[in-house]
């Protein structure tokens, strides 16, 4: 009888989701405290109306708030200390994270930070802290963000341009508030270039030497809403119950990874995004399906299953036949959404390749891919992307 691996299976967090679920912000807050710190870009959460509302419904229960809104993409270093020591000069006793990866990871590491002695780098690169941190409600409002319902938050280190991650079990949110309204305003293409990072997280939790049944049944699942609502979104992108599918696909990989790893797609969009201006999400367009060639033969069965969540029609062939429908399946969405599918339309140099993929394959979760993987073959999975 083989050894079943041991799985650990930690969620605190407490998800709300649906239409709407935005308007609670008030009355949960009030819950736990009468201030709270509020860390958002305020350039675009003003521009698209979410801002007042958050600022409205915390008035109207009592709640006052202390506001930081000029996180950007990527913020530096410095700029995360300031955050932490504003919150801890505070006294506040919840921080409410409104926007999307960049402000919720900020949000974090500002909330570690303001129990935590020393500089965001520093833990970035390896310090450990207290389990402890101000804890947060979020409410993202792009799909993708894996970090709005996990225990780690991952920064650009503006030393050296390396994304890095820092994990720690007081940094699962205390609410994550998931309302698909709030991303009606999000540009299609980075409607789109989400929906996809959602679809590599969901095949990479899935084809991962951790997976494990509980991962298998969220990732799938996820694969599937993603398949069906992007190309619904690309001609309708007001289609709410479209973006629901995604927002909840994005719920799903989260909860799937929770027991299982991401691999290379991620570690390569991670080195990329941190060392050329690509925007990542559409970065992991663009990867993944050479990465899903590359694990091609190990993971077959499963790729037929990618295949029939997809839509692809798998009967009467054989597995390995069925199994590269996966990969079809993926350029057609890819074609069908008129995503651009070569780094170099996106002004990547080849001359950094060689580095990025140095980069990529420091990632730890690179442990757990299903085949192998060396900094070779990520450089050659880029030049074939490129």
């Amino acid at each position: 009888m083989p050894i079943v691996r041991t799985i650990e299976y930690t969620f605190p967090t407490k998800i709300i989701f649906g239409a709407d679920v935005f308007n609670r912000i008030g009355e949960i807050a009030v819950e736990y405290t009468n201030k709270v710190f509020i860390i958002t870009n305020g350039d675009v959460m003003r521009k698209i109306g979410l801002l007042p509302r958050v600022e409205n419904l915390l008035e109207k229960s009592g709640v006052d708030y202390i506001l930081y809104d000029n996180i950007r993409r990527d913020p530096e270093n410095d700029v995360i200390d300031e955050v932490a020591e504003l919150l801890r000069q505070s006294h506040a006793k919840l921080v409410i994270a409104l926007g999307s990866s960049s402000v919720i990871n900020s949000a974090k590491a500002s909330a570690y930070l303001a129990k935590n002695e020393g500089s965001v780098v520093e833990y970035l690169n390896g310090k450990i802290g207290s389990d402890d941190a101000v804890p947060v409600i979020i409410i993202p409002t792009i799909p993708a963000v894996v970090q709005a319902f996990d225990d780690k938050f991952i920064l650009q280190d503006s030393d050296d341009n390396i994304r890095k991650e820092f994990r720690n079990k007081s940094l699962f949110p205390l609410y994550t508030l998931v309302d698909p309204k709030t991303t009606l305003s999000l540009p299609l293409n980075y409607t789109v270039g989400s929906g996809f990072a959602v679809l590599s997280n969901a095949i990479e939790s899935y084809i991962s030497a951790s997976s494990n049944p509980i991962s298998d049944s969220s990732a799938v699942r996820a694969v599937e809403l993603v398949g069906k609502s992007l190309k619904t979104l690309f001609m309708n992108k007001d289609d709410l119950t479209a973006r629901s599918n995604v927002m909840m696909a994005t719920v799903l990989v989260s909860l799937s990874l929770l027991t299982s790893h991401l691999g290379s797609c991620e570690a390569t969009v991670l080195a990329l995004s941190g060392k050329t201006n690509i925007y990542k999400n559409i970065a992991h367009a663009i990867i993944l399906p050479h990465v899903m060639e590359f694990n091609l033969t190990v993971s077959p069965n499963k790729y037929v299953h990618i295949a029939k969540s997809l839509g692809e029609e798998v009967a009467n062939i054989t597995v390995v036949e069925a199994a590269i429908k996966a990969i079809e399946g993926v350029r057609k969405l890819l074609f069908d959404l008129k995503v651009p599918q070569k780094l170099s339309d996106y002004k990547v140099n080849k001359e950094d390749l060689p580095l990025i993929s140095s980069v990529a394959r420091r990632y730890s979760f690179l442990n757990y891919v299903p085949s192998p993987i060396s900094k070779e073959d990520i450089l050659n999975i880029m030049l074939t992307a490129y």
